[in-house]
């Protein structure tokens, strides 16, 4: 890398699950913390179990080299916990030969969308798909609708899932279930996943930017049939942005040279010099720049060649505009890995009409309770 303000030692993990258990081990002998840690957990679960120093002082100055979403997600309050590293934005692509032959329009809104739905159920076609063991799509409008499931007050944390922007995004996936407007894919069978996607008889797919490439290579028959669209927003808001969250990396307790790290960091992530050593050597593509205000010249190169029918130009001013307005924030609290199987249980009995998605988000709030209780860590829930 074309650097030579800071020596970098990178050691290479086996998988996530050793690299959490190796860095929980090196920081509870607290010999040889490493000065730089990838987000592999919230920023408020590494801030609760004392991994996070407050490196406020490092990031402040050069705030105005990231975006906005990348700072957002890297901020406990007013205080810089993580480095921002940016969050890749959804967008929706839409299958615009289907839509045509029901005489609809991408949908702009989520209300636009249960609409069209119900303009395509004659015809046997889903407007969108709802894994039963994928809850992210709720985390997706909870943070659209400007809802806060988790903050900090004094010394406890206010829990609330039950917010009314919360139920306004748990709403939308009520309507759509309730109305049998979904199917039902999952995740654990990419084959069958693929083939469906590919089949004409699904309008939209919320995705990102890294996700077209196998998108491409799966597909078949509808080659050419998809557009890319701006996400849907909620009606009556203005600005809600982009859904994307990102796990903010680290600067760990311990570390005697936290300025180096930023400085390292903030290098490979905006510097043009550090995003070119990125390039992969096999496609030669750069991976878009999730940290930057603007991305605009790195998105035109990410775009397949054969899955839309518009201009890889066109699906990249799509693609750098959800990065502009790129949400980043959505604190997920101090027990995400207690809660989280939790979400995914009770959003799979949801989607299968066995309880509704508020009872859904009623089940889990009071799991948190519980939970945080059992850990001793202070909480009130939001009235």
């Amino acid at each position: 890398m074309s650097q030579d303000q800071v020596k970098v030692k990178y050691v290479q993990q086996a998988d996530n699950v050793a690299m959490q258990t190796n860095f929980r081990n090196v920081m509870e002998s607290k010999k040889d913390v490493p000065c730089l840690a990838q987000g592999f957990a919230p920023l408020a679960t590494s801030l609760v179990n004392g991994w996070a120093q407050d490196i406020t002082a490092y990031v402040k100055p050069i705030e105005d080299k990231f975006g906005a979403g990348a700072l957002s997600a890297a901020k406990l309050g007013d205080k810089y916990y993580g480095i921002p590293t940016g969050a890749s934005a959804k967008f929706m692509v839409v299958n615009s030969k289907t839509l045509k032959a029901a005489g609809v329009e991408a949908p702009k809104t989520w209300e636009e969308l249960i609409k069209t739905g119900k303009a395509l159920a004659p015809s046997g076609t889903k407007v969108i798909n709802l894994a039963g063991e994928d809850p992210s799509v709720l985390l997706d409008l909870a943070q659209q609708a400007k809802a806060e499931w988790f903050k900090i007050d004094g010394d406890k944390w206010v829990v609330n899932l039950h917010s009314p922007e919360t139920l306004k995004a748990a709403d939308v996936f009520q309507q759509i279930v309730d109305n049998g407007l979904n199917s039902t894919q999952t995740y654990k069978d990419r084959p069958a996943l693929y083939s469906y996607f590919d089949s004409g008889k699904l309008a939209t797919l919320p995705t990102q930017w890294w996700s077209l490439p196998g998108l491409q290579t799966n597909f078949k028959t509808s080659l050419g049939d998809w557009q890319a669209v701006p996400i849907p927003q909620f009606e009556g808001g203005a600005g809600q942005g982009a859904p994307g969250r990102a796990t903010a990396s680290i600067v760990p307790v311990g570390c005697k040279t936290p300025d180096a790290a930023v400085k390292f960091v903030t290098f490979a992530l905006t510097d043009p010099k550090g995003i070119e050593a990125s390039r992969t050597k096999d496609t030669g593509t750069v991976a878009v720049p999730a940290a930057l205000k603007d991305v605009s010249q790195y998105t035109e190169a990410v775009v397949p060649t054969k899955l839309f029918a518009q201009s890889p130009k066109e699906v990249g001013k799509v693609i750098a505009d959800a990065q502009a307005n790129v949400i980043g924030g959505f604190e997920q609290g101090p027990d995400y890995d207690s809660w989280f199987p939790q979400l995914q249980d009770q959003w799979g009995k949801a989607v299968a009409k066995q309880i509704t998605f508020k009872q859904a988000l009623v089940n889990v709030e009071a799991y948190i309770a519980d939970d945080l209780k059992s850990k001793g860590i202070a909480y009130t829930i939001a009235k």
